[in-house]
């Protein structure tokens, strides 16, 4: 099923299914950053969970906590903060902090 939603102008952002009660598909806009996304699928899902799926998933709460941990953490907040100033990619704190733990995950 292919097909566009035009939405009025003055909305920034929208979502609701279509089609009443029994739809599953539902249209979905919101302006992240530079990118919008488009529709989403509700409903229960179909395919079993992936060994990859649950590996990411604890990855994402590991980094998640120690994310918390770090903005709380006195030893680092100054060092990060200047850091943060200093680029121009994340634009919130905790997005630049979650970066950093995510890529130093593992190691």
């Amino acid at each position: 099923m292919a097909g566009t939603i035009h939405y009025l102008a003055p909305v920034d952002n929208a979502s609701g299914k279509i089609f009443g009660k029994k739809q599953k598909w539902v249209a979905v806009r919101r302006k992240i950053g530079k990118r919008q996304r488009g529709c989403s699928v509700t409903g229960e899902r179909v395919a079993p969970v992936t060994t990859g799926e649950i590996n990411q998933r604890q990855k994402f709460s590991a980094v998640s906590k120690a994310t918390l941990a770090r903005l709380k953490n006195a030893e680092f907040v100054a060092a990060d903060m200047a850091a943060f100033a200093a680029q121009s990619k994340y634009s919130t704190l905790r997005g630049y902090v979650f970066s950093q733990e995510w890529e130093a995950y593992g190691e």
